[in-house]
């Protein structure tokens, strides 16, 4: 990829706010995803693996040749998992498992390419609201291969990852750099070609490789797996800290380009991009009004500059309310957080967010409605 296409896309697209899937191994083109939110809102993250692949919850984006879709950001997430099984159709029974990084369901499954070739495909939803539905440039070979995982960044609590394996193996294991293992599970669907497997692990675990052994426990092979690394994670802060609301915090960073990072007790929990010539502006170049994040009982991000409050209106007509303070490092945006005592998971819940002027008028309404994901 190179330094100029990266650049575009982070400040065309924005950031993954609501945890990218990482790419899986293999995958030579640029994943793109759109949410199902009224205005095409893109957040997009730059994923550091073997193909430098691009990813953002949802339509399939990807450059000629590479045997995928291409898109303009205007196919929507049921639209792309149905073109993707429309010209990849499973081969056997679809593996459908929890992604834990999201509390949400992933489906797992291979298909054949053109020239013969067994191929692993991946449809997942995003929290917020997204999807993608994508298949690896790859051909599965050899007794076992990595495919892909839920990391992103900011870190979830669990990531899940997942690849395929043949019949030689019967168990698999995530192992640290100290040789800790965690194992996994191997699942065969009905009429597939090979295994597929998958094993969870806290995000705060960096796994090294993966071991996979047979029936006798012996060491059949190993895959290294790549540290999942983004530069916001090392990026310097360019202005001052604001302390926000519920102990959060937010400042601006250069990750690249201009980047909000929403931190809670030291630790990332969200991010926006917010160069000035494209704020809070959509592929069409459209202005969108308000950009969400949710997090242990925690919602906050960035709104208009007319926006002096911000309320959250659930189902039963219950309510949450956060001012919306002026960014102190001159951008034009407003900052919001705050707390909710909802149970669960107020996506799949629903609700809107609405934003009010100084003179407490309504200016903008974004609705979310409750979801079906279907798992």
């Amino acid at each position: 990829m190179t330094d100029e296409l990266e650049t575009y896309l982070r400040s065309t697209l924005g950031h993954a706010s609501e945890h990218a899937p990482h790419a899986p191994a293999g995958i030579h083109g640029r994943v793109v995803a759109r949410s199902r939110r009224r205005r095409l809102r893109l957040h997009a993250m730059v994923v550091g693996v073997a193909a430098a692949a691009i990813i953002v919850p949802l339509a399939v984006i990807r450059p000629a040749g590479s045997g995928g879709d291409v898109s303009t950001g205007t196919i929507d997430r049921e639209r792309s998992y149905e073109r993707n099984l429309e010209k990849r159709p499973p081969i056997g029974e679809r593996l459908v498992t929890t992604n834990v990084s999201e509390g949400r369901p992933i489906e797992l499954w291979f298909t054949q390419a053109a020239g013969g070739d067994v191929r692993f495909c991946t449809h997942l939803l995003s929290r917020a609201g997204g999807g993608s539905s994508f298949c690896g440039d790859e051909p599965v070979t050899g007794i076992a291969s990595l495919e892909g995982s839920t990391a992103s960044w900011p870190p979830p609590d669990s990531v899940l990852y997942y690849g395929a394996s043949g019949d030689e193996v019967s168990a698999v294991a995530a192992v640290t750099a100290r040789g800790v293992k965690t194992l996994g599970k191997i699942q065969r669907p009905a009429g597939a070609p090979r295994s597929i497997w998958t094993v969870t692990v806290p995000s705060t675990t960096e796994v090294s490789a993966f071991e996979f052994t047979d029936a006798q426990g012996k060491a059949l092979t190993s895959v290294k797996n790549n540290r999942f690394t983004v530069p916001e994670a090392t990026a310097k802060p360019v202005g001052k800290e604001l302390r926000m609301s519920g102990g959060l915090t937010a400042d601006v960073y250069e990750a690249p380009d201009k980047t909000l990072i929403w931190k809670l007790d030291g630790k990332p929990v969200g991010t926006h991009l917010v160069r000035e010539k494209d704020l809070m502006t959509d592929l069409g170049g459209d202005k969108y009004p308000v950009d969400l994040k949710e997090r242990d009982h925690r919602w906050f991000g960035i709104a208009s500059a007319r926006t002096a409050e911000v309320q959250l209106v659930f189902a039963d007509g219950r309510t949450a309310s956060a001012t919306a303070r002026r960014d102190p490092w001159g951008i034009d945006f407003r900052l919001f957080a705050g707390t909710h005592d909802r149970d669960g998971d107020i996506y799949l819940e629903g609700f809107q967010i609405v934003g009010y002027d100084a003179a407490g008028k309504e200016i903008w309404r974004e609705p979310h409605p409750p979801q079906n994901t279907g798992g």
